[in-house]
């Protein structure tokens, strides 16, 4: 079953990359003026590049060519492990994105790191609590949370704890501080949901039959929560923290832009400010093939952890 779980998340993530560079061309021919005179603007610093030189341009860039044509020599690249390079700074793509990348994964790893250190804590208080000001409370905080957007958090964040008590940067990168605030920024929303998980799949576990038969034994409510339901009730939370890494990624787009992060969302706004091609592919299928690994991830932890759907497999 394992196999047949890899093998299938791996040709979805073929169809994945093709159907996200498609899009990614569709959009770049349907852009409104000349990325090779947008390019010139930027790398000249002039409003009106020669013409001689954006028509040389135009031609490396294959911009004369169908965009069929573009994309299948595009492809042809990818599969020799080129992703061309930026118009920009010179450099390889893949050399543009081995720099950004760690950012990214250290902002999600962060992040993911808040959002189970708070969640789940508190959404077992509020299950242990039901319908108590404890539950009350972690309700409506929860749906604050889910209500506000992310760059008024942001904005909120830094103004408390970068500018009014001055102990984190609210720019720029270097070491953890600087990843303090956009981490939090980024949790805020994951940090809502898996706690509303974590609430409901403890009541629904402290329901169940080999509870009541805990408690019938005479276990201490301690021990029935430590021993017997937490670690059941832990594992819808467990995958869905899983999955939602992926999209933490996806979050750190809007993310590194406000906090001014190097990382791949950031390089990725870049670039498409800049309309430096090359890098936005590269940036999306990266993206793309991040997000597929992750999910192929879930489902083998899914499959370990959970004998119910190892079960079906067999």
């Amino acid at each position: 079953m394992i196999r047949r779980i890899i093998l299938n998340r791996l040709f979805q993530m073929i169809q994945v990359m093709v159907g996200i560079s498609l899009i990614t061309f569709t959009v770049i021919s349907l852009s409104p003026g000349d990325p090779a005179e947008i390019t010139l603007r930027a790398t000249l610093g002039t409003e009106s590049p020669p013409k001689e030189a954006v028509a040389i341009l135009h031609e490396e860039m294959g911009l004369d060519d169908p965009w069929y044509v573009s994309y299948l020599k595009w492809i042809s690249r990818v599969v020799h492990g080129d992703l061309g390079y930026s118009y920009q700074t010179k450099r390889s793509t893949i050399e543009e994105i081995r720099n950004a990348l760690p950012t990214t994964f250290y902002l999600a790893s962060l992040s993911m790191l808040f959002s189970a250190i708070i969640a789940i804590p508190l959404g077992i208080a509020a299950a242990l609590r039901q319908n108590g000001p404890v539950d009350h409370l972690c309700r409506l905080t929860s749906i604050v949370c889910l209500s506000i957007p992310e760059y008024f958090i942001a904005i909120v964040f830094m103004l408390i704890g970068g500018i009014y008590l001055d102990i984190f940067p609210v720019a720029g990168t270097g070491g953890i501080e600087y990843f303090i605030l956009p981490s939090l920024t980024l949790s805020i929303g994951l940090i809502a949901i898996t706690m509303r998980i974590m609430r409901t799949s403890m009541i629904e576990t402290l329901e169940q039959d080999y509870i009541r038969t805990a408690r019938a034994k005479g276990l201490s409510r301690k021990k029935i929560i430590q021993k017997h339901a937490l670690k059941n009730a832990l594992l819808p939370v467990i995958i869905y923290m899983g999955t939602q890494f992926g999209w933490i990624f996806g979050g750190a787009v809007t993310i590194e832009t406000i906090f001014a992060l190097p990382g791949l969302g950031w390089l990725l706004v870049s670039s498409v400010s800049s309309m430096d091609i090359m890098v936005m592919q590269g940036c999306m299928l990266t993206f793309a093939v991040i997000i597929v690994l992750i999910n192929l991830f879930v489902d083998l932890a899914q499959l370990y952890l959970d004998p119910s759907v190892r079960a079906q497999g067999e």
